[in-house]
């Protein structure tokens, strides 16, 4: 009680002196969160700002291809910058085909290719997972039901389909990006852009790590020029993916090797 009451008397003797001055001391009411501006465009993903940076650098493919298109948000986001390029979409899931199949009726420019890429034509092994998001050529122990589907080549296709470049092939494919890089010979040569999901683990068999897919690019002509999407493991944040972007090294930016 009697700290109650020193409080008090120390309270008021504060305020008579605050008075004194010719102040008053009032309770501010909290100010209410800014909403948000309707007139502002929304911000940009960091693969939509990565794909952005890339144009700014005078890419503009004739042919872009969407390895691992899923349902095809990638490319629906990469249509905001290059909405006159044909587009290549490769997806094996069945359950993928309605959305897919809507979206080239929706896009002449548009093209589905229902079977996963690969080095050469084959039926392989494929593990999908409940949420397909996951599915893979590895089984990586989440219970995945195994199916067989379908493998074709880049070459073969973009051949078939009679699309010129230059290109910008776009892998997200788990682990299986050799075998994928190694059925698009021709198309690497006019390849202006690869974006590929790469990984610090190993999580499929023969898949590369990071540095690795650095090397085995640098051997196809191309170098590292952008990151989005880096990543790490919710445990213990150790590096887990991004997606990385290569253009051919003979590219002028190349030539400066100074800060500004």
């Amino acid at each position: 009680m009697r700290l109650i009451e020193t409080y008090s008397d120390v309270k008021k003797a504060i305020l008579k002196v605050i008075k004194s001055l010719g102040y008053e001391l009032r309770r501010v009411p909290a100010r209410p969160l800014p909403k948000p501006n309707p007139a502002l465009p929304p911000a940009d993903s960091p693969m939509v700002a990565g794909l952005k940076r890339s144009r700014q650098r005078g890419l503009v493919p004739r042919t872009i291809i969407d390895v691992g298109a899923a349902e095809g948000r990638w490319t629906q986001e990469a249509r905001t910058i290059w909405s006159e390029s044909e587009y290549v979409l490769f997806e094996p899931l069945e359950e993928r085909a309605p959305v897919l199949d809507a979206m080239a009726a929706q896009y002449a420019n548009t093209h589905v290719v229902k079977a996963g890429a690969g080095r050469e034509k084959a039926v392989i092994d494929f593990f999908v997972t409940d949420d397909l998001d996951g599915s893979g050529v590895a089984d990586n122990g989440t219970n995945a039901r195994r199916r067989r589907i379908d493998i074709t080549t880049v070459d073969e296709e973009i051949a078939r389909l009679g699309l010129k470049g230059p290109y910008l092939l776009k892998l997200d494919t788990h682990g299986y990006e050799v075998p994928i890089f190694e059925g698009a010979t021709r198309v690497l040569r006019e390849t202006e852009l690869i974006v590929v999901e790469c990984y610090g683990f190993q999580i499929a068999p023969q898949s590369l790590l990071f540095w690795e897919m650095c090397q085995y690019l640098d051997g196809k002509g191309f170098r590292l020029v952008d990151l989005v999407d880096v990543y790490g493991r919710p445990a213990d944040h150790a590096f887990w993916q991004c997606d990385a972007f290569f253009m051919p090294k003979k590219h002028p930016l190349f030539a400066k090797n100074t800060y500004h």
